[in-house]
C-alpha cells in the first residue's frame, strides 16, 4: 500500500513581501506513483515544486517524508528538482556535472546516468551555457534520475526536446516506475503526450487546487453526451442535478460535457439512459486534456 509522502495543509508561498504565488492549498501525494502538476502559466507550479524541494519558506503545514522540508537534510537528500530553470553553473560540462552530482547523492546510479547519457546524445565536453534548450532539458533529467533519489520533482523537463527526444523521455519515466522505489511529481503542458503515465492530477488555477485525484476518474466520471438537442436535454433531466460542465450548440445538435465524480455510479446509468433514449444520442468517456479543460473552463 502506498504511503502518503506529502501531506499539506493551508499551504502558501511567494516571493519577498508580494502577494503569494500559491495559498491555501490542501493535497496529499502518495509514493510510488506519477503525478501530472499542470495548470496554466503562473498558476503556481514552480514555486510549489521550490517549497517541496526545500528551497522556499512558506507558510501553512507540509510534511514531505513527514517532516519539514524547508533546508532539512532528510528531505534534500531524498529530493530532486530538476528542469530547465533549475539553475546549474554555465562553465560547467555535463561530465563535471555529473562528477559532482556523484558526490553530493550516495544514491547515485553512475551506469544509469551513462546509459541515459547516451540515449539523449549529450556532448560530455561542452558548457552547459553553450548547450541548446533539449540539451539543457537532458542534461538535467540525466542528473535527476541518476541521483536515486526517492522524490523526482520535474518542472516541464521535455522543454526543447524533439518528438523522438520525448518519446524517449516518457519511455524512460517508465522504465523508472517499473525499477521501483520512486515517486515522480511532472510538471506539464502535453497532457496529450503524458495523460496514459500519470496515476493522479493536482491542478491548479490562480494558486489554488482545483483537482486533486486519481486520474482515472476524470476520464471514466466526466464524460460527453452529444446528440439531438432534445434528446440530450432528456437524458440530463432524468440523471437529475448533474453539474454541466461545458455545452455547445452545433448544426447537428449539442454536445455537452457533465461531471459525475461527485456521483459515480450515475456513469453507468447515463450509458444505459443512452441506449433507451436510442436515436442519435451518444455517452463517451473524454481523454484527461479534455476534462481539465472543460473543468478550467478554458478552450481548445
Amino acid at each position: 500500500m502506498s504511503r502518503v509522502m506529502v501531506d499539506a495543509r493551508g499551504l502558501a508561498a511567494g516571493y519577498g513581501k508580494k502577494e503569494k504565488v500559491i495559498r491555501g492549498l490542501n493535497f496529499t501525494l502518495a509514493s510510488g506513483l506519477i503525478h501530472g502538476l499542470i495548470g496554466e502559466n503562473g498558476a503556481g507550479k514552480t514555486t510549489l515544486l521550490r517549497v517541496l524541494a526545500g528551497q522556499l519558506h512558506y507558510e501553512g503545514e507540509l510534511r514531505v517524508f513527514g517532516v519539514d522540508p524547508f533546508d532539512n537534510p532528510t528531505v534534500l537528500d531524498r529530493t530532486i528538482l530538476a528542469g530547465i530553470d533549475a539553475p546549474l553553473p554555465g562553465s560547467w560540462s555535463p561530465r563535471k556535472l555529473m562528477a559532482v552530482a556523484a558526490a553530493r547523492y550516495n544514491s547515485w546510479n553512475e551506469g544509469r546516468a551513462l546509459e541515459l547519457s547516451k540515449r539523449f546524445e549529450l556532448p560530455f565536453g561542452k558548457a552547459y551555457s553553450s548547450l541548446s534548450r533539449g540539451q539543457k532539458s537532458a542534461t538535467s533529467l540525466v542528473l535527476a534520475i541518476a541521483s536515486g533519489c526517492e522524490l523526482l520533482l520535474l518542472d516541464e523537463p521535455y522543454l526543447g526536446l524533439d518528438l523522438r527526444k520525448r518519446e524517449e523521455f516518457y519511455r524512460i519515466l517508465r522504465e523508472e516506475m517499473d525499477r521501483g522505489g520512486r515517486t515522480i511529481l511532472l510538471s506539464t503542458h502535453h497532457l496529450h503526450e503524458s495523460e496514459k503515465l500519470l496515476d493522479t492530477v493536482l491542478y491548479l488555477k490562480a494558486g489554488e487546487v482545483r483537482i486533486n485525484g486519481p486520474a482515472h476518474e476524470l476520464s471514466e466520471q466526466i464524460l460527453e453526451v452529444f446528440g439531438a438537442a432534445e434528446e440530450v436535454e432528456r437524458l440530463l433531466r432524468q440523471l437529475g442535478s448533474v453539474p454541466e460542465l461545458r455545452r455547445e450548440e452545433i448544426s447537428i445538435g449539442r454536445r455537452s460535457i457533465i461531471d459525475l465524480r461527485e456521483q459515480p455510479a450515475l456513469a453507468d446509468a447515463a450509458y444505459d439512459l443512452a441506449h433507451q433514449i436510442g436515436g442519435r444520442l451518444r455517452v463517451s468517456g473524454i481523454t484527461l486534456e479534455q476534462a481539465v479543460l472543460a473543468m478550467s473552463g478554458e478552450k481548445r
